[in-house]
Protein backbone atom coordinates (compact mmCIF):
# COMPACT_ATOMS: atom_id res chain seq x y z
CA UNK A 1 0.00 0.00 0.00
CA UNK A 2 0.93 3.66 0.02
CA UNK A 3 0.57 4.55 3.72
CA UNK A 4 -3.10 5.57 3.78
CA UNK A 5 -4.02 6.99 7.21
CA UNK A 6 -7.67 7.97 6.66
CA UNK A 7 -9.96 10.58 5.14
CA UNK A 8 -8.77 13.95 6.48
CA UNK A 9 -11.22 16.54 5.12
CA UNK A 10 -13.98 17.29 2.68
CA UNK A 11 -13.75 20.51 0.69
CA UNK A 12 -16.79 22.47 -0.44
CA UNK A 13 -17.30 25.72 -2.32
CA UNK A 14 -19.84 28.28 -1.07
CA UNK A 15 -20.95 31.74 -2.21
CA UNK A 16 -20.33 33.32 1.23
CA UNK A 17 -17.87 32.35 3.97
CA UNK A 18 -19.75 34.45 6.50
CA UNK A 19 -22.95 32.53 5.75
CA UNK A 20 -21.02 29.23 5.88
CA UNK A 21 -19.48 30.19 9.23
CA UNK A 22 -22.91 31.13 10.58
CA UNK A 23 -24.25 27.72 9.56
CA UNK A 24 -21.37 25.32 10.25
CA UNK A 25 -19.91 27.02 13.33
CA UNK A 26 -22.86 28.84 14.90
CA UNK A 27 -25.61 26.37 14.01
CA UNK A 28 -23.88 22.98 13.79
CA UNK A 29 -21.15 23.59 16.35
CA UNK A 30 -18.11 22.89 14.15
CA UNK A 31 -14.92 24.48 15.50
CA UNK A 32 -13.20 27.21 13.50
CA UNK A 33 -9.48 26.36 13.27
CA UNK A 34 -8.15 28.62 10.54
CA UNK A 35 -9.15 31.36 8.14
CA UNK A 36 -6.90 31.86 5.13
CA UNK A 37 -6.67 33.76 1.89
CA UNK A 38 -5.09 32.06 -1.10
CA UNK A 39 -4.34 34.82 -3.63
CA UNK A 40 -3.57 34.03 -7.26
CA UNK A 41 -0.28 32.17 -7.71
CA UNK A 42 1.36 29.99 -10.33
CA UNK A 43 1.56 27.02 -7.95
CA UNK A 44 -2.05 27.45 -6.81
CA UNK A 45 -3.24 27.55 -10.40
CA UNK A 46 -1.33 24.35 -11.19
CA UNK A 47 -2.64 22.48 -8.15
CA UNK A 48 -6.25 23.59 -8.68
CA UNK A 49 -6.03 23.60 -12.48
CA UNK A 50 -7.61 27.05 -12.55
CA UNK A 51 -6.49 30.42 -13.91
CA UNK A 52 -5.78 33.20 -11.40
CA UNK A 53 -7.55 31.30 -8.61
CA UNK A 54 -8.32 33.57 -5.67
CA UNK A 55 -10.14 32.23 -2.63
CA UNK A 56 -10.78 32.69 1.06
CA UNK A 57 -10.92 29.49 3.09
CA UNK A 58 -12.15 28.28 6.47
CA UNK A 59 -10.81 25.10 8.06
CA UNK A 60 -13.32 23.64 10.52
CA UNK A 61 -13.11 20.70 12.89
CA UNK A 62 -16.15 18.57 12.19
CA UNK A 63 -16.07 15.71 14.68
CA UNK A 64 -13.76 13.01 13.34
CA UNK A 65 -12.72 14.94 10.23
CA UNK A 66 -12.25 18.47 8.98
CA UNK A 67 -14.33 20.53 6.58
CA UNK A 68 -12.52 22.99 4.30
CA UNK A 69 -14.83 25.69 2.98
CA UNK A 70 -13.84 27.80 -0.05
CA UNK A 71 -15.28 31.07 -1.29
CA UNK A 72 -13.76 31.80 -4.69
CA UNK A 73 -13.45 35.39 -5.82
CA UNK A 74 -11.92 34.20 -9.11
CA UNK A 75 -12.75 32.47 -11.31
CA UNK A 76 -16.39 33.32 -10.80
CA UNK A 77 -18.18 30.14 -9.71
CA UNK A 78 -21.20 28.87 -11.59
CA UNK A 79 -24.40 29.23 -9.60
CA UNK A 80 -26.13 25.88 -9.16
CA UNK A 81 -29.65 25.76 -7.79
CA UNK A 82 -31.47 22.50 -7.05
CA UNK A 83 -28.64 20.43 -8.44
CA UNK A 84 -29.58 16.74 -8.58
CA UNK A 85 -27.61 14.64 -6.10
CA UNK A 86 -26.14 12.74 -9.04
CA UNK A 87 -24.26 15.87 -10.19
CA UNK A 88 -20.80 16.63 -8.87
CA UNK A 89 -20.87 18.88 -5.83
CA UNK A 90 -17.97 18.63 -3.40
CA UNK A 91 -14.69 20.11 -4.54
CA UNK A 92 -12.56 17.21 -3.25
CA UNK A 93 -11.79 14.86 -0.44
CA UNK A 94 -8.36 14.58 1.10
CA UNK A 95 -6.38 11.63 2.32
CA UNK A 96 -3.66 12.10 4.89
CA UNK A 97 -0.70 9.85 4.04
CA UNK A 98 2.62 9.00 5.64
CA UNK A 99 4.70 9.89 2.56
CA UNK A 100 3.11 12.16 -0.04
CA UNK A 101 5.67 11.30 -2.74
CA UNK A 102 5.23 7.53 -2.30
CA UNK A 103 1.43 7.96 -2.34
CA UNK A 104 1.68 10.18 -5.44
CA UNK A 105 3.55 7.46 -7.36
CA UNK A 106 1.32 4.65 -6.10
CA UNK A 107 -1.92 6.45 -6.96
CA UNK A 108 -0.61 7.60 -10.34
CA UNK A 109 0.04 3.94 -11.20
CA UNK A 110 -3.53 3.22 -10.02
CA UNK A 111 -5.00 5.68 -12.53
CA UNK A 112 -4.96 9.06 -10.77
CA UNK A 113 -4.24 11.96 -13.11
CA UNK A 114 -2.43 14.57 -11.01
CA UNK A 115 -2.84 18.31 -11.56
CA UNK A 116 0.71 18.91 -10.31
CA UNK A 117 3.48 17.27 -8.33
CA UNK A 118 3.28 17.69 -4.53
CA UNK A 119 4.14 21.15 -3.20
CA UNK A 120 4.96 22.52 0.23
CA UNK A 121 1.84 24.47 1.20
CA UNK A 122 3.20 25.43 4.61
CA UNK A 123 5.95 24.31 6.94
CA UNK A 124 5.23 20.66 7.60
CA UNK A 125 2.41 20.49 5.02
CA UNK A 126 2.98 18.80 1.65
CA UNK A 127 0.07 18.29 -0.76
CA UNK A 128 -1.32 18.05 -4.26
CA UNK A 129 -4.63 17.60 -6.09
CA UNK A 130 -5.53 15.15 -8.83
CA UNK A 131 -8.44 13.31 -10.42
CA UNK A 132 -9.49 9.80 -9.52
CA UNK A 133 -10.23 7.46 -12.43
CA UNK A 134 -13.79 8.84 -12.55
CA UNK A 135 -12.81 12.53 -12.69
CA UNK A 136 -13.48 13.33 -9.01
CA UNK A 137 -10.97 15.67 -7.41
CA UNK A 138 -8.88 14.19 -4.59
CA UNK A 139 -6.04 15.53 -2.49
CA UNK A 140 -3.19 13.76 -0.79
CA UNK A 141 -1.39 15.46 2.04
CA UNK A 142 1.39 14.79 4.47
CA UNK A 143 1.30 16.75 7.74
CA UNK A 144 3.70 16.78 10.65
CA UNK A 145 2.20 15.86 14.03
CA UNK A 146 1.12 18.96 15.90
CA UNK A 147 0.07 20.83 12.73
CA UNK A 148 -3.14 22.80 13.39
CA UNK A 149 -5.25 20.32 11.44
CA UNK A 150 -3.24 17.08 11.55
CA UNK A 151 -4.92 13.84 12.63
CA UNK A 152 -3.19 13.90 16.01
CA UNK A 153 -5.24 17.03 16.76
CA UNK A 154 -8.55 15.11 16.57
CA UNK A 155 -9.62 14.03 20.03
CA UNK A 156 -12.13 11.18 20.45
CA UNK A 157 -15.62 12.24 21.50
Amino acid sequence: MFGFKGIHHIGISVPSLSAAKAFYVDKLGFTLLDESHFPPSEEGDKVLRLNQADSHVLMLRAGNLFLEVFEFQHPEPAVQHDRPVSDHGYTHFAMEVEDVHKAYDYLQAAGVQWHHTPIEAGEGYLMTYGRDPFGNVIEIQQLVDGYTFSFDQIQPG
